[in-house]
């Protein structure tokens, strides 16, 4: 919303003669003038930067780690708009006579000289598994998938091309060697990963499929998914402090004086742990609810300071920070609402894996999280059969006590608002979900809340 609005507000500025990078907040200054490689980073260049036009641009660092030891790797690269930047990530899992690569990245000669190395050690590229229909998780994957010709490419099923025919102009592979689905159980990996596949479509007057495979990787205990769940840590990711502008801007630490074409990251009085902190919990903030609360919606605002933001925004991201897994409000609201009862029985699958820690594709790692955290991150979406008290036969004293404890327990778990409407993070208010289901009701009408 925050990027529509301010893109037709800069072009209406434009066309007036008005804009100057100069006045313009940093974010402006930032789009109109796109970082451009150095000389000793061109193996983080990419020249088809333009098939996705976000930040940083064609200039794209790649971090690699080692999550479970010889086992699982992840490397992440940056992901941003208007400085609200994010990581994104691909998972490495390693399998019998070689590995699985999860949600492929922009394939820089960085990056791919990571993947090659992992190859070194644990043998070839076998399955390149794209596991969602969402735009920026699938991008790269005909350009990256090229490098490794041998690798098996699976997909899900009902897959869509922005733009269309996507797969006629080379943004789409032409050779697809299998697709994961709601009704497919026979994998090559059966005895290394297990799959389900959500499998829904968005109401509206054009139905738009949303599919996710959560992956298992049996050998780690690791459960892989893209979207469908998210860790906020307190600390920014290490991919988004490499070059830390963005959480800078966001944090609004820049001196009064001087344009945003002359902000220095480098300047240590104002690039401090404290600082990249704070940067990073604003910018959680407008990642996951695209407009909480406490920003303001002042258009005139917004063009000459860019997010300014109130008291009690503090609140909100404590609350988003102390959940082990949490549904981002953006995906909450506009994917899973309307289709709470399919979205409820995928979890319950899910959940019968014992997996000790959850890699999603953006934010953190949720290393300790299991069957219950996950179950739990889901619970607004609930029945009301699992709402209930549990008819227990029990002492009378024991069943009053039982019914108290599980009264408090439900506090924790969800939080009503005063039309019945449940937040689905705890400690959230309606407020900060205004925006979404605004956006919800428009594009779903009665449907974007399942009864």
């Amino acid at each position: 919303v925050h990027v529509a609005v301010a893109l037709m507000a800069a072009m209406a500025h434009a066309a007036k003669g008005t804009l100057d990078a100069r006045r313009c907040p940093r974010t402006f200054s930032k789009i109109m003038r796109p970082t451009r490689v150095r000389a000793e980073d061109t193996s983080r260049r990419l020249d088809d930067w333009r098939k996705l036009p976000v930040q940083p641009w064609g200039n794209k660092a790649t971090i690699v780690d080692e999550v479970v030891r010889n086992q699982v790797y992840v490397l992440e690269q940056q992901l941003g708009v208007f400085d609200v930047a994010v990581n994104i990530r691909m998972t490495a899992l390693v399998i019998d006579g070689g590995i699985a690569l999860v949600n492929t990245l922009a394939p820089t000669q960085e990056c791919l000289s990571f993947v090659q190395e992992l190859e070194e050690k644990h043998g070839a590229i076998k399955y390149i598994i794209l596991p969602t229909t969402q735009l920026e998780h699938k991008i790269y994957l005909k350009s990256f998938s090229d490098t490794f010709p041998d690798a098996n490419i699976w997909v899900t099923d009902k897959q869509w091309s922005f733009p269309p025919f996507a797969e006629l102009v080379g943004y789409f592979p032409s050779k697809i060697d299998g697709y994961l689905s709601s009704e497919n159980d026979k994998y090559p990996w059966k005895d290394d990963l297990d799959i389900r596949v959500l499998d829904i479509n968005l109401p509206g007057s054009i139905p738009t499929p949303f599919q996710e495979a959560a992956i298992f990787h049996r050998s780690s205990e690791s459960l892989v998914v893209t979207d469908a769940v998210v860790r906020v840590g307190r600390d920014p990711p290490k991919i988004v402090k490499e070059d830390p502008t963005s959480l800078l801007t966001i944090a609004g630490v820049w001196p009064s004086e001087g344009g945003g074409a002359d902000r220095d990251s480098r300047d240590a009085s104002v690039n401090t742990p404290n600082n990249q902190r704070l940067g990073w919990a604003k910018t959680a903030l407008l990642a996951l609810f695209l407009s909480p609360e406490a920003v303001s919606k002042d258009l005139g605002e917004y063009l000459s300071k860019g997010f300014v933001w109130a008291d009690g925004w503090e609140s909100t991201f404590e609350a988003v920070n102390s959940r082990e897994l949490l549904v981002s409000p953006l995906v909450s609201e506009l994917v899973f609402r309307p289709q709470a009862s399919k979205v409820w029985n995928w979890v319950q699958d899910v959940t019968k894996w014992k997996f000790k820690r959850v890699i999603p594709s953006h934010f953190d790692i949720a290393t300790r999280a299991g069957p219950e955290e996950f179950r739990n991150a889901f619970r607004f979406l609930a029945g009301e059969d699992e709402q209930e008290i549990p008819k227990e036969k029990a002492p009378w004293e024991e069943f009053i006590s039982s019914i108290t404890q599980r009264k408090e327990k439900e506090a924790e778990i969800l939080e009503k608002t005063s039309d019945g409407y449940i937040t689905s993070i705890p400690g959230t208010s309606q407020g900060d979900f205004e925006v979404l289901r605004f956006i919800a009701k428009s594009a779903f009408g009665d449907k974007a809340l399942e009864k």
